[in-house]
C-alpha cells in the first residue's frame, strides 16, 4: 500500500516526525524525498563536482604505522 501523500509546505522538525504515527511520517518523508530527487536530478550545480581531489585521500600516507 502506497502512502497518501501529505503536504510539503511545513518544515518539519525531527522531534516533530517522531510524534507522528508511523504512516503520517512516512508519507511525509516519501514527499520531501520525492522533492530531492527532482532537484538533485535537475540541478547541476548540486552534483557536478568531485567529492574528492587527488590530495584529499591519504592512501600512501606515509604517516601510517608499519607493522
Amino acid at each position: 500500500m502506497k502512502p497518501t501523500p501529505l503536504p510539503t509546505a511545513k518544515r518539519w522538525t525531527a522531534a516533530e516526525l517522531r510524534t507522528l504515527p508511523a504512516h503520517e511520517r512516512d508519507a511525509i518523508l516519501q514527499a520531501a524525498a520525492e522533492v530531492a530527487e527532482k532537484e538533485y536530478r535537475n540541478n547541476p550545480e548540486l552534483t557536478a563536482f568531485e567529492a574528492f581531489g587527488k590530495d584529499d585521500l591519504y592512501g600512501d600516507s606515509s604517516g601510517a604505522a608499519s607493522r
